[in-house]
């Protein structure tokens, strides 16, 4: 529990109300109870609000006309995570191997680790400090976690993978698998090429359950700091992801295209292979880039065209059956003009 007045200082808001209400829990605003603090992010979410149990709000100044209590600051969204981390803080896990851990040859790891059941360990594997291996998990040779990551249940992380500080890897996500390389022979049979690279995620990274990041064919596939990818992302090899990219799920990269910093793949996006992605580029929904695009770029559609000029193409295209009716009038009418000419 806290008052009021202590959550207002954590998150360093403004008191609505009163200082020395007793907050029980954090909650959503139809979920809520007697006791609990909720987030009003918009004058949307008023009509809820109004309905709603709970007994304060966090919300920004433009709302006060409506008399809430709680916490007035200007970003509520971040104010509310802030809250859900104080009454739902990380766990700690014990220092231990568990027996039924597999170990491989010349372990090394730092203090505060923590390995769980059926977890298999390959040869020459580091662990910096206060890692977290879940059960399951499964790290194949020189593999390299660094400080304070945690690696969730069943995920994969295959042989020379380098993974940084403080990255969070969710389950059944395979990091390092060969990359899709292959080339036909004179008899159209398709050889593999060999995928001899590796993975490199740096520090606070996230990464969703089941994704696949593929190894380098040479050199390195990288993941830049700060980067949070969704479930379901496909990374091909050899990519190269700058700094606090999103990635949305089921979006998948081809090959040896490079992406800056800050590039937003909503859903579904699809970027072709060996192209290059400027910084503070946006891909809207199920948009498939299919060439390079230049910094601050804001695309859609299929194939990917600036927002604004894809928006006018869909717009347009919802009046096409309109448009051949008129164009088959018109054809009638021409038909007849020419007969009575005749």
């Amino acid at each position: 529990m806290a008052t009021l007045g202590e959550l207002a200082a954590l998150v360093k808001g403004k008191v609505v109300g009163e200082s020395n209400l007793t907050i029980t829990g954090v909650s959503g605003l139809d979920t809520a109870q007697a006791g609990e603090i909720s987030l009003i992010a918009s004058a949307k979410a008023i009509p809820l609000a109004r309905e709603s149990k709970a007994s304060a709000f966090i919300f920004p100044s433009n709302l006060r006309e409506f008399n809430f209590k709680g916490i007035e600051i200007d970003n509520p969204r971040m104010a509310f995570a802030q809250i859900l981390w104080y009454f739902h803080p990380k766990r700690v896990y014990p220092e231990e191997i568990h027996p039924s851990a597999v170990v491989g040859k010349d372990f090394q790891h730092g203090a505060g680790c923590y390995v769980g059941p059926l977890v298999s360990i390959g040869d020459r594997v580091k662990l910096g400090a206060k890692v977290v291996l879940h059960p399951g998990v499964v790290i194949e040779d020189d593999v390299e976690i660094g400080d304070e990551s945690e690696i969730k249940p069943n995920v994969v992380l295959c042989a020379g993978t380098k993974i940084g500080k403080r990255v969070i890897i969710h389950p059944g996500t395979v990091i390092g698998g060969d990359g899709f390389g292959f080339e036909k022979n004179s008899q159209g049979k398709h050889i593999k090429v060999p995928q001899v690279g590796c993975v490199v995620i740096e520090d606070d990274v996230e990464i969703g359950s089941n994704v696949t990041i593929d190894r380098a064919t040479t050199g390195q596939t990288v993941i830049g700091a700060g980067t949070k990818i969704d479930n379901l992302v496909q990374i091909g090899h050899n990519v190269q992801v700058g700094k606090d990219n999103i990635m949305v799920a089921m979006t998948g990269i081809a090959g040896s295209t490079k992406l800056g910093d800050r590039v937003t793949l909503a859903g579904q996006s699809g970027i072709n292979g060996h192209i290059t992605i400027g910084d503070d580029t946006v891909v809207f929904a199920r948009g498939m880039v299919i060439s390079s695009l230049p910094a601050n770029s804001v695309v859609s559609g299929q194939p990917a065209r600036p927002h604004g000029e894809d928006m006018r193409i869909q717009a347009a295209t919802g009046k096409l059956p309109e448009l051949l009716k008129t164009i088959r009038q018109l054809e009638k009418r021409v038909a007849e003009l020419e007969g009575k000419l005749h």
